[in-house]
């Protein structure tokens, strides 16, 4: 085939098309055998090679590059019913079904997915027929791919790590909720059209530490029994509270606040049982404080000492309180034998 072709004849260009037709008239078969990047294939079996299927449609074969320039092959001038067809959407479903996707070919898909979004549009719209499924939840119901060494279905996610929102903080050995795809996968997609074109949310502060406190969650990476990773989380909080709604702190200590998760002198405790000072034997944070941690842990609840408790004499004789942080309990049993009501208030 790539010596053999037919070219315009002169003076009169019909007897070359008379040849053309004769050859392949000789044959009733509507298979035609070419060289395709999968040794010889029937052009039906055969598509045209589209750049942005390359990432990912390994198991198709395509008709093999020519150099720009080259003289007109006999592939070019095929009859119709041996024409090499385009891809179709059964042929991508057909791909995805077939095999698990590795990490370029999962981000080369999503992007030609993105990409093809409105033609998937235009076309449903064409088709308008409700019993089929969207084009988009085909292809997402075949696809699979790995994280790491870890098989999952693409339908499993629902959400995904807007980098806006994480100042890149996150990297990708952090743990994240099984329904949240890893930032290196849609770390090229623009975010809009991730929320358009997949139906996924961004993964918020919520989500991430309800799965840090989750008993899937392994012993490295547990804020309630990892130091580091515990002060780690503190510092990713101390970075992203400032931008946080207000209901959304609001939700996150609500979530935080029976979890003992703050690393003290005295282990693991809840936020209201730790503090920032040594006061008697009180359990103090031992993490590195910065200013915009020591925000975060006092709105979580962390205070500065403890609020000790006053002790308050009420001299019923004299008709007024006395207060003085020093009195002891053998101070307490001479007003008593003074008559005097003696109880213990707060400041």
């Amino acid at each position: 085939m790539r010596y053999f072709s037919f070219h315009t004849s002169t003076p009169d260009d019909k007897v070359s098309k008379i040849l053309r037709d004769a050859f392949f008239g000789c044959s009733n078969s509507n298979c035609f055998p070419i060289l395709s990047n999968s040794g010889i294939r029937y052009t039906k079996d055969v598509r045209q090679p589209r750049k942005d299927f390359s990432s990912f449609m390994k198991g198709m074969p395509v008709l093999l590059p020519t150099e720009p320039g080259s003289s007109p092959r006999l592939i070019d001038i095929l009859p119709d019913r041996y024409k090499v067809p385009g891809y179709k959407l059964s042929d991508v479903v057909d791909e995805l079904h077939g095999r698990i996707l590795e990490k370029e070919e999962t981000v080369g898909f999503l992007q030609w997915l993105i990409a093809a979004y409105p033609e998937a549009i235009k076309f449903e719209a064409e088709l308008n027929d409700e019993t089929k499924p969207k084009v988009t939840t085909q292809l997402m119901e075949a696809a699979k791919f790995y994280i790491g060494d870890r098989e999952v279905a693409l339908r499993s996610m629902s959400k995904f790590v807007d980098s806006k929102a994480w100042f890149g903080l996150l990297q990708s050995d952090d743990p994240l909720p099984p329904d949240t795809i890893p930032l290196l996968f849609t770390s090229t997609l623009n975010q809009n059209d991730v929320l358009l074109t997949l139906g996924w949310q961004s993964m918020t502060v919520v989500d991430w530490l309800r799965h840090l406190i989750s008993p899937q969650i392994d012993k490295a990476h547990d804020i309630r029994r990892s130091e580091t990773y515990s002060n780690r989380v503190l510092g990713i909080l101390g970075h992203i509270w400032g931008r946080l709604p207000s209901d959304m702190k609001l939700e996150t200590k609500k979530l935080m606040k029976d979890v003992s998760w703050i690393m003290t002198n005295k282990g693991f405790k809840r936020a209201n049982e730790a503090y920032f000072s040594a006061a008697d034997n009180s359990p103090v944070v031992i993490a590195n404080i910065d200013y915009r941690v020591q925000i975060v842990l006092t709105e979580f609840g962390v205070e500065e000492y403890p609020q000790l408790s006053v002790p308050c004499v009420h001299c019923q004789d004299l008709g007024f309180i006395i207060v003085d942080n020093s009195l002891g309990w053998s101070n307490f049993a001479s007003c008593r034998q003074k008559g005097w009501s003696i109880t213990s208030c707060g400041p």
